[in-house]
This record gives C-alpha cells, sequence and structure tokens, in this order.
C-alpha cells in the first residue's frame, strides 16, 4: 500500500494551451454553424474529444474543410503556406497559436531575411516544427546528437528549437553546435518555453523523493513524453486512471504524481481518486516552482 502520494507543481496546463482552450470554446458559443479546428487543438485525446462532443470538427488538411467555413488553427501554429491556403478558401480564421511559438516563428522570419540556414532542433512531422520551417527560405531539421554531428553549415546559419524539447537533452545538442561552429546564431532568450523547462525541473525533483512516478498526458504530447523520460526515476505516461495497471505499484510506498501542459486539472484529479481508492496514501504537494502567468486572448 503507498503511504504518500505526491502531486507536484507546476502541473498540468500552461498558459499557452489554457488561452487555446478558451479560444476554441469562445469559437463554439459565438459561431452557429459547425466549427472546425485544423489539427487537434493540443495533443490531449481527452480534450479533443471533449470539443468532439460540443460538435468541432477536427481536420489534419485545410482542403478538408469546406470553403468560407470558421476554423481555429491549433496551438502549435501554422505555416504561412496553409495561412495562404485558407485566404484562398475564404476561410474564416480564429488563430489560438502560443505566444512563444509565435515568437519563434517570428525569429525563423528574421534570420532568413538576413541570409541564414535556420537550422531547426525539434521533431519531423510535428505540427509545431512544420509550422515554423514554414516560415524559413532555407532549412534544416535535425532531432539527435547523431543528425547534429553529420551537419555542414554555411557562413551564416541560426539555431532554433522546438518548445516542448528536453532541456538537458537540447542542452548537449546547442553545447556540441556551439563548439563546432562558433558563428552559430542563437536567438536571444531561449526557445524551449518556461513552462515546459519549469515541468521538467519540478518532475526531476519529485523523481528524487518519489518510488514511482506518472505522468498525466497524451503519447503524441512532446512536452508530456519528455517529462516521463527526465524524472530519474520508474516513469509511466497515461491518459487518466483507466491505464493504472496493478504491477507498477508493488513494492512503491511513495508516488508521485506530474501531467503535461495540455492536461486541465479535472483530468488529474480522477487518477488520483483512483490510486488514493485501490492503494492508499496521505496526499501531499511539492512545489517547486511557483507559476503564475496567463496569456490574454
Amino acid at each position: 500500500m503507498a503511504k504518500k502520494i505526491i502531486l507536484v507543481k507546476p502541473r498540468g496546463l500552461c498558459a499557452g494551451v489554457e488561452r487555446a482552450l478558451k479560444i476554441l470554446d469562445k469559437a463554439v458559443k459565438d459561431n452557429p454553424g459547425p466549427i472546425y479546428c485544423r489539427h487537434e487543438i493540443v495533443h490531449n485525446k481527452k480534450v479533443v474529444e471533449e470539443f468532439k462532443n460540443k460538435g468541432v470538427i477536427f481536420k489534419e488538411s485545410l482542403e478538408e474543410i469546406p470553403d468560407g467555413a470558421v476554423v481555429v488553427l491549433s496551438a502549435h501554429g501554422t505555416s504561412p503556406q496553409d495561412l495562404e491556403r485558407a485566404k484562398r478558401k475564404k476561410l474564416t480564421i480564429i488563430d489560438s497559436v502560443c505566444p512563444l511559438v509565435v515568437k519563434v516563428h517570428n525569429e525563423a522570419k528574421s534570420y532568413s531575411r538576413q541570409g541564414c540556414l535556420i537550422v531547426y532542433l525539434g521533431y519531423k512531422g510535428h505540427a509545431e516544427a512544420v509550422g515554423v520551417i514554414g516560415e524559413a527560405k532555407n532549412a534544416v531539421l535535425i532531432s539527435s546528437m547523431e543528425e547534429a554531428q553529420r551537419l555542414e553549415l554555411p557562413e551564416k546559419a541560426a539555431l532554433l528549437t522546438q518548445t516542448t524539447l528536453s532541456v538537458d537533452e537540447t542542452g548537449e545538442i546547442i553545447e556540441y553546435l556551439q563548439n563546432k561552429w562558433p558563428k552559430l546564431i542563437l536567438p536571444p532568450g531561449k526557445d524551449i518555453c518556461f513552462s515546459t523547462s519549469n515541468r521538467q525541473t519540478a518532475v526531476k525533483q519529485l523523481g528524487k523523493v518519489a518510488d514511482l512516478v506518472l505522468v498525466i498526458g497524451s503519447a503524441n504530447s512532446s512536452n508530456s513524453n519528455r517529462l516521463r523520460e527526465v524524472s530519474g526515476v520508474e516513469s509511466y505516461l497515461i491518459n487518466g486512471p483507466e491505464d493504472l495497471r496493478g504491477e507498477w505499484f508493488e513494492g512503491k510506498t511513495t508516488i508521485g504524481i506530474t501531467a503535461g501542459a495540455s492536461v486541465p486539472e479535472k483530468f488529474i484529479q480522477p487518477v488520483i481518486r483512483a490510486i488514493q481508492k485501490k492503494y492508499g496514501g496521505k496526499i501531499e504537494e511539492l512545489e517547486v516552482i511557483k507559476e503564475n502567468i496567463h496569456f490574454k486572448l
């Protein structure tokens, strides 16, 4: 039986996701017709299902959306090519892109205008990567140290990163690239968002006091997967209480819980209740970093 269930803070929704969900919810309330969303609004299976139940229709391609429809663009950002397609189809655009992703888009445009090759550190096919690379006149995407080591860079190159990466792994790759290519430009300030960094810092502290860490989030959520990877202790990624497995809890006395940046608190609480009901445990909170940032709609 568990003696303690430790809930780490910060966990769950970040400011960008909270803003995106409010935007989509407002779009549903303000528009009588069907609301379309290009890509998942955020990478959370349960959130997407909730909006489907409200009538939102999710499509991966703008070509699948009827001309003249109302469409919300996801928090991950959209390429300028897709924005042009939306204009040609006379779509009413509501853009929920995270302001921190907008920062990286602007960097890609700015450095491209200066004639730089954009080296983008991120995951192939991820919506955020597609959007940022679409802004660049000349770009190469890398996802690992091995790919970084194969790079041959011109005189002018700038390094940008996906906002949801592992701080540790990214740091190693950036250090390598800076040592090999001293003229490589890095934008002022980091591209990895404060919420991603804060949650990774918090889960590392959680891993020091827990026998088991459960990360609530969806399998396609980059930041949720990174939390599981950096916890430093046996960890599992779950969508909800339905994914809990008894063998994980054998011999464990302290259970740590965190959640990815796309997870509302209402999806965290059922997991806590299910663990307490079956394995007991006194609930404690571990606040590692105070976080109180909100973005305007």
